[in-house]
């Protein structure tokens, strides 16, 4: 048996994050196949048929129903999720959802004996009642102290202690073990092995050589969240906790998988023009295909708003009279100028003392206003932007030159927002709400960048059919 402070202890700590994803689809299919024979037995019971292999055979197209279930699952084997009762048990009722629907389409075009209802309503429960047994025995067991990857935190900063928290609350399955202090003078470096504690956690002065910590407390994860000079003050002992299997990443590669956002205080200053301009070059092939995407889907929306403009441009009118458009100066890709075209929610000449953010129980904005907020219809217009080239259907929201020159003076990289065209919804809006303050707009600009990172037409598919559910529960503002 390996010991506690060997490196072969490190590597077998925990299970990293794509064979947690391997754990649980493999667990999903299974469980899948079972409530499939399952529902099978169930139904030759109540049917009157015999339960043998050529019954099973001549039905075996139900097992097709798994890589259906399975796929519908893939956004609860995001570890965190998986690791979060509460959101598996939506994910679950959102799989089921589309079982239901996979089944109501195939229904109408096929003969009603191939698909008895009866059949369906055991697969849909078996489905769920098995595939939530087991991720329940998956977050007792990768949720225990002995199953977590036990990870060290290299930095004692403010950077540091975001991350900790960070994994205290988004990453159940790893397990911060210590700090490393990174600089004499900082916390803990009085001594070797320091006293001294952060949230709770031990301190590793600076003296302490960070791949001995490594082997004796069997760390699986070395977690950089200090500066790039302190770093390079640990590199032959980072290199060597990384010969010997253990994991060495930057704290915002952590920070963007569990938040989904980017950390704008604590990554560099070079990262505009490095990693993230790396991510967009490898995107640029796409550029075409997400330009159709946004003409197709501007189309579909323009018959949207010939629909509903009569509706409300009466009641826009009845209520606080002309004009029913809104046309407001914006800045689009690269800094451009254009004008965006919105119904109008406020009353006329809501700006007379200039510029303002929108505020909760804003009182410029009219009753149909509030209405049209509620359900997006307000930015509805904004489709001809997109035939017109000057938006895209996702991507950060356009903003205002005047909030953006104060913005950029108080928030690192804001303008970095402005590579790619702004959009009619994005990943920041389907998140959060309008901005009114300037700690929710570095918020939302952490969101803004994490997209322009990652963007893929699935992704703009997700953002959509997430804004598309904010609209019919009217969660807009």
């Amino acid at each position: 048996m390996a010991s506690p402070t060997s490196p072969s202890a490190a590597r077998s700590a925990g299970l990293q994050v794509s064979e947690h994803r391997l754990v649980l689809l493999a667990g999903d299919l299974a469980m899948g196949f079972t409530a499939i024979l399952v529902s099978l037995w169930t139904w030759s019971i109540t049917a009157g048929y015999p339960f043998d292999a050529g019954f099973v055979a001549s039905r075996a197209w139900w097992m097709l129903v798994v890589p259906v279930w399975a796929t519908a699952l893939a956004p609860t084997r995001e570890v965190q999720n998986a690791l979060s009762l509460e959101r598996t048990r939506r994910g679950m009722a959102g799989a089921a959802g589309v079982l239901l629907v996979v089944y109501l389409a195939l229904y109408f075009y096929v003969s009603p004996d191939t698909l008895p209802r009866l059949m369906a309503l055991y697969v849909l429960w078996e489905s769920v009642l098995l595939t939530s047994a087991w991720r329940v025995a998956y977050v007792f067991a990768f949720t225990r102290p002995g199953t977590r990857r036990r990870v060290l935190i290299v930095g004692t900063g403010e950077g540091a202690l975001t991350m900790a928290r960070t994994i205290a609350h988004h990453a159940p399955h790893l397990s911060v073990v210590a700090f490393a202090n990174t600089e004499v003078g900082d916390v803990g470096s009085a001594t070797a092995t320091s006293h001294v504690e952060l949230d709770g956690i031990p301190v590793l002065g600076p003296a302490d050589s960070i791949d001995a910590a490594v082997a004796r407390e069997g760390i699986a994860e070395v977690i950089l969240a200090s500066d790039n000079a302190s770093a390079a003050a640990r590199l032959p002992a980072l290199l060597r906790c990384q010969e010997r299997g253990v994991d060495v990443v930057p704290m915002s590669t952590l920070y963007e998988q569990f938040l989904r956002r980017v950390p704008v205080g604590h990554i560099a200053p070079d990262w505009p023009f490095t990693l993230l301009a790396e991510a967009v070059r490898a995107r640029d092939a796409s550029r075409l295909a997400k330009r159709l995407f946004d003409i197709a889907g501007a189309l579909v929306g323009l018959v949207a708003l010939i629909v509903a403009l009569p509706i409300v441009g009466l009641l826009t009118l009845i209520e606080s009279g002309r004009p029913i458009f809104y046309r407001q100066m914006r800045s689009g890709a690269g800094g451009a100028s254009f004008r965006v075209l919105k119904l109008r929610t406020m009353r006329a000449n809501a700006e007379t003392d200039g510029p303002r953010w929108a505020e909760p129980g804003d009182a410029r904005v009219t009753a149909v206003g509030r209405l049209l907020r509620r359900s997006r219809l307000d930015e509805l217009p904004q489709v001809i932007n997109i035939l017109c080239g000057d938006m895209s259907l996702v991507g950060p929201r356009p903003e205002r030159p005047e909030f953006i020159a104060d913005l950029e003076r108080q928030i690192p990289l804001y303008r970095a927002r402005l590579m790619m065209r702004p959009g009619l919804t994005g990943w920041a809006q389907v998140n959060l709400p309008y901005a009114d303050s300037l700690d929710e707009a570095r918020l939302k600009l952490e969101y803004d960048l994490y997209y322009i990172k990652h963007r893929t037409l699935g992704f703009d598919v997700w953002i959509i059919l997430r804004t598309l559910a904010t609209i019919l529960r009217f969660g807009g503002r």
